[in-house]
């Protein structure tokens, strides 16, 4: 099952604004994403499904194995950006910029609490960043991320090094949602049972919105 997130249909109504959106056989739409289309009064349908196929010389795949793939798929997603987390710093710390690197390992330090969590079936603990909380971080980066869209014209500002990797590791992160909702989307009631997951991840991403919006000038927070 493929989930289409509000970061997809923003990005692709940036290119070209629609005023329809046909949801392919298979698929489904994040509750962001729809809010996303109801906001601009786009019109969501689904496409007819194709006349069934007939049954393929191999065995179909349980939903047991296809769950455990799954999963599987989710750890190595979070793995990977773990890693990125790490790289970053690295990358950072080398170039001379020792404050960005260490903000960059303590948000690393909070994703790997998220993993943690996901793998041990718990509650992630609550983020705070630069002594906010979680709610404080959520108002100040309200929106933000629609602001700080970033392309090759930035690569040449002096700070251009430290965009580029910050937008890399935001959007790594993006691709953890449709993973988490693809383990634990409930069809019957319609929702994600691991909302929390999600809900931190976004918090990070938030973060590292508000880094790039500093490397790019922005005076809208101080230290």
């Amino acid at each position: 099952m493929k989930f289409i997130t509000e970061m997809e249909l923003r990005d692709l109504y940036k290119r070209e604004p629609f005023t329809t959106y046909v949801l392919e056989p298979g698929t489904k739409i994040t509750p962001g994403a729809r809010q996303f289309l109801v906001d601009r009064r786009v019109t969501l349908t689904t496409a007819q499904a194709d006349a069934p196929r007939k049954a393929s010389a191999g065995k179909p795949l349980k939903t047991e194995e296809r769950e455990k793939w799954c999963n599987l798929r989710l750890q190595r997603r979070m793995d990977s950006i773990e890693s990125l987390f790490i790289l970053i710093a690295a990358e950072l710390l080398h170039s001379g910029n020792a404050l960005m690197s260490e903000e960059i390992m303590s948000l690393g330090h909070c994703f790997r609490n998220v993993a943690k969590a996901e793998q041990e079936q718990t509650a992630p603990d609550i983020i705070q960043f630069w002594g906010w909380t979680a709610e404080e971080i959520k108002n100040r980066a309200d929106n933000l991320e629609k602001f700080v869209d970033i392309s090759d014209f930035h690569v040449g500002l002096e700070n251009g090094k430290e965009i580029a990797l910050l937008h890399y590791l935001r959007a790594s992160l993006r691709e953890v949602e449709p993973a988490i909702l693809e383990v634990y989307w409930n069809e019957e009631k319609q929702d994600c049972s691991r909302q929390d997951l999600i809900d931190a991840v976004n918090l990070i991403i938030n973060i590292i919105c508000m880094m790039m919006w500093k490397c790019l000038g922005g005076q809208k927070w101080k230290r």
